[in-house]
C-alpha cells in the first residue's frame, strides 16, 4: 500500500465501528512525579495531574494506559512519591472491570528484565481493571548497585507492566508485545531511554532492529513508544525522524516536553505523536503550550488521536518584553523617574496582565490563583537593569514562582571588530538553552576554556547529576580525568616545556574515549565498592599517629576492572577516600577510637 493510500485510510473516521473491535488507549508521557515536591505551592502539582490522567482513563473506559517514560522525576524518588503513585494506581487501575485485551506474545520475552515476567492482568493474584504499560525515561532509569529503578518496584508489585528495557551496548532488538481485541491486532513496541549518542551510532551501524509482527504486516497496527531527543541538541545528540522503520504506523515520542500530540506524518509514512509533559519542569517557551494527553483509538489499520486538555496543570504564561531606547522612555515620562523605576513600572503592568491572562485558561481554581509566570525583559542600557528577586517579592502569594518570575537581560549591541559578529549583532534575541548541560557545552565549547579536560565527559557528569540526582557524578568524573591525564604523562614522560602541549593534544585525541569510559563509570552498578586513589592516600602519616591505624586498602586489580553493563542509570561512582588517615587508639586529641568516616553513598 502506498503512502498516499495509507494517509487516506488513517484519516477515515472509526467512530461508527463497534467498540468490541476498537482498542482504546490513553497515551501520556513525562509525568515527572515528585517534581518540586518540597515547594509549598507546587509540591502537589505532579500528583494532582497524574490523578487527573488516571481519571480520564476511567471515564473514557480505555483498554489500557501507555506511558512514554519519566513517570518519576528522580531516579531515586522519595517515599512519598512512590506511596502516592502506588495509591493512585491501585485506586484507579484495580477493580472488577474485565480486561478485553488478549495477550498473544510470550510474556517471558516481553518482560524478561522483570522479577515477575507476566502481564499483570493475567496474574491470578491481582484484580486489574485498566492495565498500565510503561517504558522508563532518562529521569527514572535503573540506578544503583543492582540497577533497580522505581519502575521495577511498580512492576514487582503488579501495578505496571514495565517493558522496553535494553542493556546491551552492542545492539538493540525490540521484541513486540502482541495484543488483540476483536478484529484489531496491535503490535506494541517499546524502547526505554538510551543515551542518544549511543543509540544514534547503533542506528548508523545498522544494529537497531525492530521486530516486525508475524504474518502479513497489513493485519497488524504497529505502535512504537520510546523516550529520546527529537529536537536537535548537537550533531549526534538526537534521533532523526527518518531513522524510524517504515513498517511503523504510529510513534509515541516521549522526552520532549512541548505538546504536539496530533500525529504528524513523515515522508516515510510514519506518523509521530509527541504528547509532551504534564507538568512544567522548566520555565521555557515549549512548556507554556497547553498540556494534553491523548485517547488513541485503533481499528485494524485505522487510528484516531483525540487530544484531552488537562485542567489541573498550573497555568504557565511565557512572554518577552523588549523595551524602547532609554532616552525615549525618559522623554515619555518627562524625566520624573529613574531608569530603573521606569523599567519596573512597565514590567509591573506587564506581569499584572499575564496574571489576569492565566485566570482565563479554564484551569482548576487552586492552580489558577497562583500561576507560573516567566517574563524575559530585554533592555538596551545597563542602567535599566533592576533586581528581579526583590521585584518578585511583591508578588508572593500571587504567583507560584516569584523568585524567578522575571529575567532581565541587556540586548547585545554590535561592537566593531567583534570576533563572533564582525561588528554585527548576531541576534537581539539570545539563545536560551533548555537544560544546564546545554549551557555548559555551549560555554566551554565557544570559549575554549578547558586546557586539560575534554568537555564531553563534564557535560555527561552534569547531566547525570541533574537527571539521576547524583551528587558525586561531577567530582568523580574530574578525579577520573585527572588520573587518565597523569597516567598519560607518566607513560610519555615529556620535557617540562612540552607538558602543556602534550596534555592539550591528549585532551583532544581522547574526547570520545574519555566520554565512553566516564559513561561506564557513572553507570557502574558496583561503583560504590570502588574508588579512585587520590593524592590524599599518598600523604605520609602525621607525627603521633599509630602504625596500626585502620586504613582503607585499595585493590589495584579491582579498581581497574571494567564492568560491561547496560547503558542505563547509575547514581554514584566510587566512594570518596577519607581526606586524612585516622588516628590510632593511642593518639592524642580525643578522636583516637574513631574509625575513618565513610564517604556519603558508600556501600557498607
Amino acid at each position: 500500500m502506498d503512502t498516499t493510500n495509507e494517509e487516506d485510510v488513517r484519516s477515515q473516521s472509526i467512530d461508527n465501528i463497534d467498540k468490541s473491535d476498537i482498542i482504546t488507549i490513553l497515551v501520556a508521557t513525562d509525568i515527572h512525579l515528585g517534581f518540586e515536591e518540597k515547594d509549598p505551592i507546587r509540591g502537589q502539582d505532579s500528583i494532582n495531574t497524574f490523578e487527573e490522567i488516571l481519571n480520564i482513563a476511567v471515564v473514557n473506559e480505555v483498554d489500557f494506559i501507555l506511558l512514554g517514560g519519566d513517570l518519576f522525576h528522580y531516579a531515586r524518588p522519595s517515599p512519598y512519591s512512590i506511596y502516592k503513585c502506588t495509591e493512585l494506581l491501585r485506586r484507579y487501575c484495580f477493580g472488577d472491570k474485565p480486561v478485553e485485551i488478549e495477550f498473544l506474545s510470550d510474556p517471558s520475552e516481553n518482560f524478561k528484565s522483570c522479577y515477575n515476567p507476566v502481564v499483570n492482568y493475567e496474574d491470578p493474584n491481582l484484580n486489574v481493571s485498566i492495565p498500565v504499560f510503561s517504558i522508563h525515561g532518562n529521569h527514572d532509569d535503573p540506578t544503583g548497585q543492582k540497577q533497580i529503578s522505581a519502575m521495577d518496584l511498580l512492576s514487582s508489585s503488579g501495578l505496571v507492566n514495565y517493558f522496553g528495557r535494553w542493556n546491551s551496548l552492542d545492539k538493540v532488538e525490540v521484541e513486540p508485545i502482541l495484543l488483540q481485541k476483536g478484529e484489531t491486532k496491535l503490535t506494541l513496541l517499546g524502547l526505554s531511554h538510551i543515551k542518544d549518542e549511543r543509540l544514534g551510532r547503533l542506528f548508523l551501524d545498522k544494529k537497531v532492529k525492530f521486530m516486525a509482527p508475524p504474518g502479513n504486516d497489513q493485519d497488524w497496527f504497529n505502535l512504537l513508544v520510546w523516550h529520546q531527543n527529537r529536537a536537535t541538541r548537537g550533531v549526534k545528540n538526537f534521533i532523526p525522524d527518518d531513522s524510524l522503520p517504515d513498517f511503523l504506523d504510529l510513534v509515541i515520542w516521549g522526552h520532549e516536553h512541548d505538546c504536539r500530540i496530533e500525529p504528524e506524518s513523515k515522508a516515510n509514512g510514519v506518523q509521530i505523536s509527541q504528547p509532551g509533559s504534564s507538568v512544567a519542569t522548566s520555565l521555557a517557551l515549549g512548556e507554556a503550550i497547553t498540556k494534553k494527553v491523548g485517547i488513541l483509538k485503533i481499528h485494524k489499520k485505522l487510528s484516531k488521536m483525540i487530544p484531552v486538555e488537562l485542567k489541573t496543570v498550573r497555568p504557565f504564561i511565557f512572554q518577552e518584553l523588549v523595551l524602547k531606547e532609554l532616552n525615549q522612555l525618559i522623554d515619555e515620562c518627562d524625566g520624573s523617574l529613574t531608569p530603573i523605576e521606569i523599567t519596573e513600572d512597565i514590567v509591573t503592568k506587564k506581569v499584572d496582565e499575564m496574571i489576569e491572562q492565566a485566570k482565563t485558561l479554564g484551569r482548576t481554581p487552586d492552580v489558577s490563583e497562583k500561576p507560573l509566570i516567566r517574563l524575559n525583559v530585554k533592555v538596551r542600557d545597563e542602567k535599566q537593569v533592576f533586581n528581579t528577586i526583590r521585584f518578585g517579592q511583591s508578588y508572593v502569594g500571587k504567583v507560584a514562582n516569584p523568585e524567578d518570575m522575571v529575567k532581565c537581560n541587556v540586548i547585545r549591541q554590535p561592537i566593531r571588530g567583534d570576533k563572533k559578529g564582525d561588528g554585527i549583532s548576531l541576534s537581539d534575541t539570545p539563545i536560551v538553552a533548555e537544560r544546564v548541560e546545554d549551557i555548559v557545552l555551549e560555554h566551554f565549547s565557544e570559549n575554549d576554556l578547558l586546557k586539560v579536560f575534554p568537555v564531553g565527559p563534564l557535560v555527561e557528569s552534569v547531566k547525570k547529576h541533574i537527571d539521576a540526582n547524583d551528587s558525586e557524578a561531577f567530582s568523580l568524573t574530574v578525579e577520573h580525568l585527572i588520573k587518565e591525564t597523569l597516567d598519560h604523562l607518566a607513560e610519555s614522560m615529556p620535557e617540562i616545556e612540552d607538558i602543556e602541549s602534550v596534555v592539550n593534544k591528549f585532551r583532544i585525541s581522547r574526547e570520545q574515549a574519555s566520554l565512553s569510559s566516564v559513561h561506564r563509570l557513572l553507570n557502574d552498578p558496583n561503583r560504590q565498592k570502588k574508588r579512585i586513589p587520590s593524592n590524599e592516600d599518598k600523604k605520609p602519616m602525621r607525627q603521633g599517629s599509630d602504625e596500626n591505624d585502620d586504613v582503607m586498602v585499595i585493590d589495584d586489580d579491582d579498581a581497574d576492572d571494567n564492568v560491561d553493563i547496560g547503558i542505563q542509570g547509575g547514581s554514584g561512582l566510587w566512594a570518596n577516600s577519607p581526606k586524612r588517615p585516622s588516628r590510632g587508639p593511642g593518639s592524642r586529641g580525643g578522636r583516637g577510637s574513631r574509625r575513618p568516616r565513610a564517604a556519603r553513598g558508600r556501600a557498607k
